[in-house]
């Protein structure tokens, strides 16, 4: 039986889908004095580079992963995609950053540093096109697993901050989103089938990898807890790793995350990306 235990490699390597919720409400002040949009681009920019290091060997890194970033506010756009080499040597542009790191003695220290910027944050109001989105990236992991079967499972992580909504009531923007993200979850490699992850972004208690509904608070939670997937039992070793913890028949879901919690969220995601066989 297909329990998601293969790991991503130069011969067999796996698919990553980040989608961003770049809707108007993403515009509001989060943490840290970042808008909401501002966090979660610099959580994918972020990401996308530890993965690049991660993998690197000698002068390049190895292909372990095909990355596909997509935004989606009244329209859906890719924002960035490639193996690893191919982003590695493609940025938008290089920042000019500062990171605390540690002094050696116990302290911390601040540091400027340069990093490499794939995504942008959005600045202009417009609505949230989830369904259209889920309906690309079904549709982007039917041609991968089309044309490898026998590879890992693909992984899909979506960062948004509330329901689909695209002009219509919202109720049927759900209920579309569900039956084409049910779509989804359905499609399987021999590794096992597909995983989505969700991180709300809002207002609201922390709640971790959730084992139902009750745990949530709000209809926007409880929404993203219906289109993300059963964590598989593989991933145990991701989630210690990460210092996450869930039990059996927890959902792939964290709710109102902050930038600590968001980072591991998608390592944990993309912890298959490791290590080459």
């Amino acid at each position: 039986m297909a329990r998601n235990e293969m790991q991503w490699s130069s011969a067999t390597p796996g698919l990553l889908v980040i989608m961003v919720d770049q809707s108007g409400s993403m515009t509001l002040d989060y943490e840290g004095g970042d808008t909401r949009s501002e966090f979660a681009a610099k959580a994918v920019n972020r990401v996308i580079n530890t993965l690049i290091q991660k993998n690197f060997d000698g002068k390049a890194p190895k292909d372990r992963c095909y990355v596909a970033v997509i935004g989606y506010d009244a329209e859906v756009k890719v924002l960035a995609s490639g193996f690893l080499k191919e982003l590695e040597s493609s940025p938008k542009r290089i920042a000019n950053v500062t990171k605390k790191v540690s002094n050696g003695e116990g302290g911390v220290i601040e540091v400027d540093t340069k990093m490499p910027i794939w995504i942008e944050p959005i600045y202009e109001d417009s609505c949230t096109n989830m369904m259209g989105a889920f309906a690309v990236v079904n549709d982007l992991v039917a041609n991968w697993i089309k044309d490898k079967p026998n590879y890992p499972a693909p992984v899909v992580i979506n960062i948004s901050d509330g329901l689909p909504y695209d002009g219509r009531e919202i109720e049927e923007c759900m209920y579309e989103t569900i039956n084409i993200v049910n779509k989804l979850k359905e499609q399987s490699t021999s590794d096992g089938k597909v995983q989505i992850f969700n991180a709300m972004i809002g207002e609201g208690n922390k709640v971790v990898f959730p084992k139902s509904t009750t745990e949530l608070d709000s209809v926007e939670a409880q929404f993203l807890y219906e289109i993300s997937t059963e964590i598989p039992e593989a991933y145990k070793g991701a989630a210690e790793k990460n210092e996450l913890k869930f039990e059996m028949g927890a959902r792939g879901a964290i709710y109102n995350a902050d930038a600590e919690h968001l980072i591991k969220l998608i390592d944990f995601g993309s912890s298959k990306g490791q290590g080459d066989k």
